[in-house]
């Protein structure tokens, strides 16, 4: 099979489409025919940092769509053919591939009148999002909730999230994405370059947010603090507090951190198949038009270089896909 393979964590340079064995699912793994793929900028990141159980040449990629292709002796719960979209284990990664196995409890089944493309689009950003909306500030209807870096995947899909439950959203992100996150049903979207702290008051008649979700930076979320309400929540998706101090310390903030991608090396057996559960909820609403995929742009298998630094220069607005097989 062709899969794209990191030679070492030397950048986008050292990828290379290769041929390679096609891989054979364990006895709790079903093996994919991979049939569109989702791009993250934590694909081009890996790229350069590795990942220490990484043997080079390493198969990276970690959103996955297609039809289950065989089972391992275990698997009951699949049969060939079946739709499937997944989250990849990091520590094995694989999904930039035409055959891509995974733990069967990690797969979501995704509706016939789902495309794939679309599905591709769901694992990584569409996971993070739901994680941080309901399983970290379980958001109500009436709270008001400001999202930075809402122009991306995880900020995109967390605030149509958001919104779905009820709350009153503020994102902020480019101007590029403005049309776009208001024809999801935003209150309002506010650039970077305007005063943010401003706007977020006046909007909300001074009385301050209920939680923030940061998709940018520590910085990003030590500044936005400021503008939670006592008792408020915040959840960095992004970064961590580690160096940059948060500036509402008498606020009794609580703190969460979204790490999708330490689900599987610190998880128990139920926080992966939760992930698939995510997954079966976000692929339903999307094939019910309740929740759009936000895909722009659709590549071939042989350009996905080109999609990774399209996700790296920021030369999008929504969801990059590189469609692997018919």
């Amino acid at each position: 099979m062709k899969a794209w393979m990191l030679k070492q964590p030397n950048g986008m340079s050292a990828l290379s489409l290769e041929e390679t064995d096609k891989p054979t699912p364990a006895a709790d793994e079903i093996c994919i025919k991979v049939a569109a793929v989702g791009v993250n900028p934590m694909d081009y990141k890996l790229t350069e940092w590795g990942y220490a159980t990484w043997s080079y040449p390493q198969v990276i990629g970690l959103d996955v769509a297609g039809t289950v292709e065989s089972m391992g002796k275990d698997v009951k719960q699949f049969s060939t053919g079946d739709r499937v979209i997944f989250f990849a284990d990091p520590r094995t990664a694989g999904g930039f591939a035409e055959y891509a196995c995974v733990k069967a409890s990690a797969a979501s089944r995704i509706p016939m009148t789902l495309s794939f493309t679309d599905a591709a689009a769901l694992p990584c950003a569409g996971y993070s999002a739901w994680i941080a909306v309901h399983d970290k500030l379980q958001i109500q209807k009436g709270q008001r909730v400001a999202i930075t870096g809402a122009g991306g995947g995880v900020g995109g899909f967390a605030a149509q999230l958001a919104k779905k439950a009820g709350a009153t959203v503020y994102a902020i992100a480019e101007r590029q994405h403005h049309q776009r996150l208001l024809s999801y049903g935003i209150d309002a979207v506010i650039a970077p370059e305007q005063n943010v702290a401003l706007e977020i008051i006046n909007l909300t008649e001074d009385q301050m947010l209920h939680s923030v979700i940061d998709c940018v930076s520590a910085r990003s979320g030590s500044m936005m603090s400021a503008l939670i309400r006592y008792n408020g929540h915040i959840v960095m998706v992004a970064d961590q507090f580690d160096q940059v101090p948060l500036l509402a310390t008498t606020k009794a903030l609580s703190i969460h951190e979204v790490a999708l991608h330490g689900t599987y090396a610190h998880g128990a057996p139920e926080h992966i198949a939760h992930l698939a559960n995510i997954g079966n909820k976000l692929s339903e609403l999307v094939a019910d038009n309740e929740l759009k995929s936000m895909v722009e742009k659709i590549l071939p298998f042989e350009k996905l270089p080109e999609a990774l630094n399209c996700i790296k220069e920021k030369k999008h607005s929504g969801k990059v896909i590189v469609y692997v097989n018919g």
